[in-house]
């Protein structure tokens, strides 16, 4: 199926359609939100716990100035990292593809559950094949970055080198040299940035297509390139837009929310915490729906146009 090119308007019904389809579900997509953010949890305790121990007893041994906080166990600490990291990349892919074909299946009036983000480890071939593209993403990702360190080297080097200099200034109380940004790093983080917005892109439209089709990653990888290419404007000029939007509406909320806590706060510091995560952890919980919910429609838009719709494998029989 050959990308589209949308309009501006339609990317911005990407956002209204988002928080449509959450409010008609909001329930299954509550309940597949918590499960997200439980799982994320349990596997990064293996990490706190070994960060909590180093800490402790770096603390009781008195802590060196300038020592960083892991220098004692710094092969425990990549370790535990390294099989942290493999553990996600093998582990989390099927739950991506979970949510977008939870998000379809929601748009398309199917019953679901919130437990149906967890349906896809049950099929070997979605499973390796979303590893796959996650691998495939890696590999790109580490390429353009060694690039762009190969390119810049030089610049790179001699803001390192700045970067020290402050730190060992700081550390020995004397004054710091003042900072001076080369005009080569300056492009060297434009263009990067420019880039990975654009493999970010990439990367979103090639999942969705290979958890809602089965196409294989690289192919998949080449069509959402394809689709990135011919709304490239009009995407950056929505991401701006929207990014904005949200700044503006996070600090708002924010803004409220931190009132509310701080009266409360006045009763006791105790009952004020407690506000703080009633408050907060409802309001995290609507950012897994929403984020993707809106992956769905952008691959819908441009990618998923008169798409055969997949057969509603999910077997639910939990009201979540």
């Amino acid at each position: 199926m050959s990308a589209q090119s949308v309009s501006i308007a339609a990317m911005f019904g990407w956002v209204v359609d988002s928080f449509k389809l959450f409010g008609k579900n909001f329930r299954s997509l509550m309940s597949a939100s918590f499960l997200t953010l439980m799982l994320a949890v349990l596997m990064m305790v293996p990490m706190g716990i070994v960060m909590g121990i180093s800490m402790a007893s770096m603390q009781s041994g008195g802590l060196p100035v300038g020592a960083m906080p892991m220098a004692g166990n710094t092969s425990l600490f990549i370790t535990v990292y390294a099989i942290t990291v493999a553990m996600s990349l093998l582990l989390f892919p099927p739950i991506l593809v979970g949510w977008l074909r939870l998000c379809q299946n929601l748009d398309n009036k199917n019953a679901v559950s919130g437990f149906d983000i967890l349906k896809p480890y049950k099929d070997k071939q979605l499973w390796l094949r979303s590893i796959g593209f996650a691998l495939l993403a890696m590999v790109i990702y580490l390429a353009v970055l060694g690039l762009f360190v190969l390119a810049f080297s030089g610049v790179i080097s001699e803001f390192t080198q700045q970067v020290q200099a402050q730190q060992l200034a700081a550390l020995s109380g004397s004054a710091p040299p003042p900072p001076s940004f080369p005009l080569g790093f300056l492009l060297a983080y434009f263009g990067f940035l420019g880039v990975a917005i654009f493999l970010q892109f990439v990367y979103v439209l090639g999942f969705s297509e290979i958890s809602l089709r089965p196409t294989a990653p690289i192919e998949a990888m080449k069509q959402a390139a394809v689709g990135v290419f011919k709304n490239a404007f009009k995407l950056i000029l929505f991401l701006i837009c929207t990014t904005i939007i949200f700044y503006i509406a996070l600090l708002i909320v924010g803004l409220i929310l931190g009132l509310i806590v701080v009266v409360f706060s006045f009763i006791h510091p105790a009952v004020g915490a407690i506000v703080a995560a009633a408050l907060f952890f409802p309001f995290l919980l609507c950012i897994y729906p929403l984020m993707f919910a809106g992956h769905y429609f952008m691959w819908k838009s441009i990618m998923g146009a008169h798409s055969p719709v997949l057969a509603n494998t999910y077997d639910s029989t939990l009201s979540v």
